[in-house]
């Protein structure tokens, strides 16, 4: 960490609190309720001293969630500390929500898994991940990673069936079962993210929209609530009590992706977003944004974001959106 990185933070007076394989099911499911609470458990409260700390919190879950209309609302995001915005087949996306500070009660409607996650939580640790199934080879990546593969089947802990939503879109998490289920799980290892005061100015900028073939996301500062609204596939992105989802960062990491050997079931391919090595990065937070770049030299070792020479400090509170875009996809910040 550098000398600046180690200065105090003065009046910084906030604390650190921030597709499509459908997986079958049989049998009568468990009972669950109709309209899923979203109430939150705080895991950890940590108080940053220092500008740049890292992610630190409670045991890390990570869940795979529906990011097409067909799964809304959406339930938890709102509690994440990272939200990653993962390309999938189809020209789609897929969520990846990662919790740690806080701990909603329900999470999802959780979806199948893919081959970027490995790499995506290689840096996190032997973390949770929950999803609801994956093809058999993407069984087969996900098995050489370090996270513990919490899958949904029929009757398993930590996941039910809520019937007032279409399947494959109405799996639900329950986070404290499922961490459980994980033995407990750990805290995060440094994944690279650092948090407190901006240490440049930045330029103004109050909106990103990035577009995928099938999907399109758009963050928009509110000047009057501190935090970029999201929008998803050009609707308000709200949960189920009608809140529109915020991030207090936004980060665009450019990568490189190619085509696996994992097919759908209509046969098209699944892209992977290489998250390992380095490339051009946008952050944006306070309406403003700082364009620069992203490096990662190995699966275990941080993400570093760096502008004008030194590292980006993202929002001390809320949660960050990290949107994988391929180099050269369309991507506006105004």
């Amino acid at each position: 960490m550098s000398s600046r990185a180690r200065q105090t933070l003065g009046g910084l007076a906030v604390c650190l609190t921030a597709l499509a394989v459908a997986a079958g099911c049989s049998g009568k499911p468990a009972a669950a309720p109709r309209h899923p609470s979203t109430t939150t458990t705080p895991s950890a409260t940590p108080t940053p001293s220092l500008p740049g700390v890292p992610l630190s919190g409670g045991p890390v879950l990570a869940v795979k969630i529906d990011n097409t209309p067909a799964g809304r609302p959406r339930i938890g995001l709102a509690q994440a500390d990272v939200v990653y915005v993962e390309p999938v087949e189809g020209g789609l996306t897929r969520l990846m929500a990662v919790f740690s500070r806080h701990l909603p009660s329900l999470v999802g409607p959780v979806r199948s898994g893919r081959e970027t996650d490995k790499d995506l939580l290689a840096n996190y640790g032997p973390v949770a991940l929950a999803y609801s199934g994956a093809s058999s080879y993407t069984v087969g990546v996900l098995a050489t990673g370090h996270q513990v593969n919490l899958v949904f089947d029929y009757g398993s802990r930590g996941f039910y069936r809520d019937h007032s939503r279409p399947a494959p879109y109405n799996v639900i998490g329950n986070t404290t079962q499922l961490l459980a289920r994980a033995g407990g799980g750990v805290r995060p290892g440094d994944i690279g993210f650092r948090y407190g005061a901006p240490t440049t100015a930045g330029t103004p900028a109050t909106s990103v929209v990035a577009s995928w073939p099938s999907s399109t996301e758009a963050l928009v500062w509110n000047p009057a609530r501190k935090v970029y609204l999201v929008t998803t596939n050009r609707q308000a992105d709200v949960s189920p009590t009608g809140q529109q989802y915020t991030a207090s960062t936004v980060v665009v990491q450019y990568v490189r992706t190619h085509l696996t050997a994992n097919r759908d079931v209509n046969g098209v391919q699944t892209p992977l977003a290489e998250v390992i090595g380095h490339g051009a990065a946008t952050v944006l937070r306070d309406g403003r944004v700082w364009r620069g770049t992203w490096s990662r030299p190995s699966a275990t070792a941080p993400t570093v974001f760096t502008s004008a020479g030194k590292r980006v400090t993202f929002a001390p509170t809320g949660t960050v959106w990290v949107l994988l875009v391929a180099v050269g996809q369309p991507v506006t910040v105004r």
